[in-house]
């Protein structure tokens, strides 16, 4: 924190989203051992007050903690997501409200049934990546109208077509049309939709950069 002072935040992680189901077998063994996993629950849940009380205890806290986890919506449907991964999610971020901290949920994927329960169910502050089809399902705009009062979203330019493949000229226009979806009043940061690849060109990276400080400024 020392390090990055004025120029950026810095966070820890506080609980994944993900937990179990990363991967097929994991998906197998849900509907083969369901009562293993409901027991699991309770076990993350145990770690996660655990890991909240040591950071809730340090003497110079994090500016944010996240509770994400890549592709949340991948292998867990809505409805196993509510049963896994709600709960400790939900938990972590009423732990960190409480405290006066910020809470950061990333998930890339389908990512919009997410945004719609963190936005309902939760004290979540943001949402990323929000990516495009067809890696993600998510809309910026409606989700700006739908929950825009509720959670700061971020990004979400399309990793490939636009951060990777695209000319400056294609990443300022992206990057314009995101802050005129979702800018209005505030609660939005412009940023990439998931990572950007290894080969993403720095002139891309800047046009970005500039659009926000030109563009962006309200």
């Amino acid at each position: 924190m020392e390090m990055m002072g004025d120029q950026g935040l810095v966070g820890v992680w506080g609980g994944a989203s993900t937990l179990a189901l990363g991967f097929v077998e994991g998906v197998f063994d849900y509907y083969d051992n369901p009562k293993k996993h409901a027991q699991l629950v309770e076990a993350r849940m145990q770690t996660l007050e655990r890991r909240m009380a040591a950071i809730l205890a340090l003497e110079k806290k994090p500016d944010f903690i996240c509770f994400g986890g890549s592709g949340s919506l991948v292998f867990q449907t809505p409805e196993i997501f509510r049963k896994l991964a709600l709960p400790v999610v939900k938990r972590g971020i009423e732990i960190a409200h409480k405290a006066g901290l910020p809470t950061h949920v990333h998930s890339c994927g389908p990512e919009r049934e997410l945004v719609k329960m963190m936005a309902e169910e939760t004290h979540l502050t943001l949402i990323d990546p929000l990516e495009t089809p067809p890696m993600g399902d998510c809309d910026l705009a409606e989700l700006k109208r739908r929950y825009g009062n509720r959670l700061v979203l971020k990004g979400n330019l399309h990793t490939t077509d636009v951060m990777l493949k695209g000319t400056p000229a294609v990443v300022a226009r992206a990057s314009r049309k995101a802050i005129d979806d979702a800018a209005s009043g505030g609660r939005f940061i412009l940023s990439t939709g998931d990572q950007c690849g290894r080969d993403t060109p720095d002139e891309n990276l800047r046009a970005m950069i500039d659009t926000a400080r030109t563009y962006g400024k309200y």
